[in-house]
């Protein structure tokens, strides 16, 4: 077994080796009222802020300590201001106000302040009493707190710790939280790191010690721990990497931290050299966003760069919008608010009007023909989102009919800002064909590619299927469309650009997508792998159609098949004077499109499924979305943008889902060619995964060939229950059975989330059956497992009120903490009666587990000599080798049980209390004292222990040193008055001690 005390003790050993002082909460000289560590902030104020008077310092303490509300979030954004800048306080001096602003912090010499890592420490508030795990201190400041579970309790995770300390903060001790930075949860397996408001799927691991290091995987404590804990490292990210944006609390992940920190140093020395500073490649979904904002925030601060000027440019008016909102909520971090460029003169003016500072948002359209001169400016850094889309041209091209010469946008953007840095964000690499991109703003800073992120959990995968709708138009009648043209021209006059402007209308692609069987036969297969699929995840899905024509067809189709999804389909693109009338009025105006953002966005509202032709296919965040039917051919860089659209981390979303209409294969396939080698095979296309599904459904039907389970699929629901119970018996007969069940239903239950719109009928049926053994097993055997809401809705409500045949006892009691009581001769009868008898030890396993925790909380001696034993039966349990040997083991519980309840109830026998018992254990537990003292005097002696106990104890003796040492006296002269072994003496004082102790503690 591996504790939780014993992991916390792991924990301050790291904080002890990076160098914090470490001290029991029970040693600190202080009001348990009160989170701040008033004597240390105090020391820390004056160290800190040379010549400030008595008043200064109190009042500075005051606003830190008093806040004008209760809300954690409020006041939490109120702190991190007086900690990451200062405490402004005014004095009056001879009659006239004097400002002071007083650091908390010393954030250039990290030696100088006062780092304390505390565990146990007892908070009180709102009339009770809370003690998180391990809280670090700077300057008497609580600024982190770690909340930890056993790594050995399969039952509990990292997600009880984080609801643990959401507990704390929302219900219980809201008020240590007005001060955290962040949060630390871990399990001693996982080791992850959030804020206040991260939801526990933002929580996320920390994988690299230093800048230079390569990621690391499987050692999260030590990279938590050593690279988030670093001192200095700690307070930058603190002071550097945390932002509040809107209602939520945003601290950057190890990937944003070290990759940004690369990025602020290859810019200073960027406006040093020749002004480029480099390309950051972060894959979709990794939040470049936010990425962009730290960079900025950092490069607005720092010295060596004089206040810069920062131009943010993007290549849609969309993209720009979505990337304006992100940076305005994070004005306070910035410094400032942005400004959004409208025209080409307002850049312009915005840009000739100032010397300095500012942050302005421009799309490169504005950048599309000669601009002239800007600002010749050294201190203006420019910032290109998706470069790789925009920042060619930096040469002339020559139109071989006119001779005209042409440049792109590259060319008249570094013309319009020739002084300027230039710094580069994509979230897809740079093609290795072509090298315009680092030619033009230098090397690859820093990489995070697909991989990482699915690793790290900061996206999900992306599974491919095709489903490709047969084509009705052949090449004889392309060729006669060819001859028409031809035709027309010959025969009828017809001018050249009528003809161009025909085909780029009605080109053969159009003609072919857009024809309307086609899409109809495409509108019947959307809806039936939708209505397939969408309970699986949130029901969010997006079309991308190949136009506008053919995206309102695509509409107009899916309402005649399904009516009543005239609240679920809309579509999203821009309005056009050309459009007919219908469609205009389903497409609307700017403002239709800003609520119809929001309503995808909402979970709860009835838009699940979204047309688009452009919009949305890049930037576009919806992290519930998990389908993309894609009737439109993409390539490159725009067709892994796309599909990105499906990988954010949504709860319950093991992978995103792209659909394939038009034939991408080829073309995903070339555009993962310039990804990282790892990266290629990352998108897995879905018939891989049906592959994978059926191979696993065949082991399992190998693993039950000798077992019938075709009732599952019958009418009774009364027989779907049994076979599901006797199908759990079965998988469990030995363990080495039941582990290969539990690992390749794991693993089928993954991809079939993924791949069940191309499966049949009966295959989900089957699938389903052994998922819902699955649960039946997890339900019985693991305590709070929420496998069960992943099942079938009808078997899920079966085995959430499952009763055990013949009325045996209601599952979920049986399981309770108060099942002891429950196993009565009548019950117990019953259990020896069933035939499925893994079923029945695991109920009596998990009842005695239960029991035991109950006994260590008052008698150490039974509770150790039980314990041990209990863990033989367990072993004994996990290394069976045939069904016969689970019968060994049940009789072996019955045994236990009844030796346990002997052992609890032998006290009222000899007219001892509980708590005289225990002392009476404790003695006894000794063979040397049972021969040297009659039972009759270790009687009296546990009676007068448990009296003298009782009249000395004082609130929280048992963690305060001083009333410890008292005890030991009061105990000693108990002993010594009955004439107790005096060589004996020192071990049976500290082991009554320990009982008294662990008496308090349960009180």
């Amino acid at each position: 077994m591996f504790t939780e005390e014993q992991l916390e003790n792991v924990v301050l050993e790291y904080f002890q080796e990076l160098g914090y002082e470490y001290l029991h909460g029970s040693r600190l000289p202080r009001d348990t009222k009160e989170v701040l560590l008033f004597d240390r902030l105090e020391a820390a104020i004056l160290r800190l802020n040379k010549g400030l008077t008595t008043e200064v310092v109190r009042e500075a303490i005051r606003k830190t300590r008093t806040f004008d509300t209760n809300d954690v979030f409020t006041n939490n954004k109120v702190f991190s201001k007086y900690l990451t800048e200062t405490v402004e306080v005014t004095e009056f001096v001879d009659g006239e106000t004097v400002y002071h602003r007083v650091s908390l912090v010393d954030w250039d010499n990290i030696e100088n302040n006062d780092f304390l890592v505390v565990n146990q420490l007892e908070v009180q508030e709102k009339g009770g009493t809370k003690i998180p795990d391990v809280v670090v201190y700077l300057n008497g400041i609580p600024l982190v707190v770690v909340e930890l579970k056993s790594a050995s309790r399969e039952e509990v995770n990292i997600e009880d710790a984080y609801k643990q300390l959401k507990n704390y903060m929302n219900v219980h001790i809201p008020s240590l939280f007005y001060y955290n930075a962040f949060l630390m949860i871990s399990d001693g397996i996982d080791t992850e790191a959030g804020t206040i408001t991260a939801p526990f799927d933002r929580f996320s691991a920390w994988k690299k010690i230093n800048i230079e290091d390569a990621i690391i995987e499987n050692r999260p404590l030590d990279t938590m721990m050593y690279g988030l804990f670093e001192k200095r490292r700690m307070l930058d990210v603190i002071k550097n990497f945390i932002l509040f944006s809107n209602e939520a609390k945003i601290m950057a992940a190890y990937h944003q931290y070290y990759g940004m920190s690369k990025a602020i140093d290859s810019t200073v020395r960027a406006t040093q050299t020749d002004g480029r500073a480099g390309v950051i490649w972060h894959t979709q979904g990794s939040g470049k966003s936010y990425s962009m904002v730290f960079l900025s925030g950092n490069l607005v601060k720092h010295e060596d760069l004089k206040n810069p000027t920062i131009v943010i440019i993007t290549d849609r008016n969309d993209l720009d919008g979505q990337l304006f909102s992100t940076f305005t909520g994070a004005s306070d971090f910035l410094r400032q608010t942005p400004l959004q460029a409208e025209s080409r003169s307002h850049i312009k003016d915005l840009l000739e009007n100032r010397k300095t500072g500012g942050i302005i948002f421009s799309t490169i359209q504005k950048f599309e023909e000669e601009t002239g001169l800007l600002s010749d400016r050294e201190n203006i850094i420019v910032m290109v989102d998706e470069a790789h889309r925009t920042q060619y041209g930096i040469d002339a091209k020559y139109d071989l009919a006119t001779g005209e010469q042409k440049y792109g946008y590259a060319k008249y953007l570094r013309d319009a800002l020739p002084n300027a840095t230039f710094i580069a964000f994509t979230g897809t690499p740079i093609e290795t064909t072509d090298k315009s991109t680092t030619g033009l703003f230098g090397e690859v800073i820093d990489v995070y590619d697909m991989t990482q992120a699915v690793q790290d959990g900061a996206t999900v995968k992306i599974y491919y299927e095709s489903r490709l709708a047969k084509v009705k138009l052949d090449e004889t009648q392309m060729s006669e469309v060819d001859k028409e043209y031809w035709r027309m021209q010959v025969n009828e006059g017809v001018e050249d650009y009528i003809i161009e402007e025909s085909q780029k209308h009605l080109s053969r692609m159009e003609l072919i997508i857009g024809d309307r069987d086609r899409i109809k036969q495409v509108a019947a297969d959307i809806i039936s792998h939708y209505e397939d699929r969408k309970d699986l995840v949130a029901g969010k899905a997006m079309i991308v159609a190949y136009s506008r024509k053919t995206a309102f067809t695509m509409y107009q189709e899916l309402i005649e098949q399904r009516p009543d999804w005239v609240d679920k389909v809309k579509i999203v693109m821009t309005a056009n004077n050309q459009d007919p009338e219908d469609l205009a009025k389903l497409v609307g105006n700017k403002q239709t499109r800003k609520d119809r953002e929001l309503e995808f966005k909402d979970v709860t509202s009835p838009f699940k499924i979204v047309i688009v032709v452009d919009m949305w296919l890049t930037g576009f965040d919806v992290p519930s979305l998990d389908t993309m039917y894609v009737d439109k051919p993409m390539k490159a860089h725009n067709l892994m943008q796309a599909i990105a659209r499906v990988n954010r981390v949504y709860p319950g979303k093991t992978g995103g889902l792209v659909v394939d209409y038009i034939g991408l294969k080829r073309n995903l396939m070339e555009a993962l060619k310039t990804y990282t080698s790892r990266d290629q095979d990352k998108v897995q296309e879905n018939e891989q995964a049906k592959v994978i599904a059926l191979n696993i459904l065949e082991v399992l039907r190998n693993h039950f060939h000798k077992f019938n389970y075709s009732a599952f699929f019958g009418e009774s629901d009364k027989k779907r229950y049994e076979v599901i119970r006797d199908g759990a018996e079965y998988s469990q007969v030995t363990e080495k059975r039941k582990q290969l069940f539990l690992t390749e239903t794991k693993k089928l239950k993954d991809v079939y989330k993924i791949c069940t719109g191309l499966l049949s009928k009966e295959i989900k049926e089957e699938i389903a059956y052994f998922i819902a053994v699955r649960s039946f097993i997890m339900k019985s055997t693991n305590k709070g497992t929420p496998d069960l809401k992943e099942v079938n809705e009808r078997i899920s409500k079966i085995l959430e009120n499952a009763i055990l045949e013949d009325g045996v006892m209601v599952l979920t009691e049986a399981t309770s903490n108060e099942s002891f009581d429950l196993l009565n001769e009548e019950n117990i009868a019953k259990l020896q009666a069933i035939p499925q008898k893994n079923i029945a030890t695991n109920i009596l396993m998990r009842v005695m587990k239960e029991k035991l925790k109950d006994v260590k909380k008052k008698n150490m001696t039974v509770s150790k000599s039980f314990s041990e034993r209990f863990e033989k039966i367990i072993e004994k349990y996990h290394n069976r080798n045939e069904h016969l040997d689970v019968y060994e083991v049940f009789e072996e519980l019955l045994k236990f049980k009844e030796e346990l309840e002997d052992a609890i109830n032998e006290g009222t026998q000899l007219g001892l209390t509980y708590e005289e018992k225990a002392f009476f254990d404790v003695l006894g537990s000794d063979p040397d004292i049972k021969s040297l003292l009659q039972d009759e005097i270790l009687l009296n002696i546990a009676k007068d222990l448990a009296k003298t106990v009782k009249e000395h104890r004082s609130h929280d003796w048992d963690k305060k040193e001083s009333a410890q040492a008292r005890m030991r006296l009061y105990i000693k002269k108990v002993l010594r008055k009955w004439d107790y072994p005096p060589n004996k003496e020192p071990k049976a004082v500290e082991d009554v001690l320990e009982q008294a102790k662990l008496q308090a503690a349960n009180m």
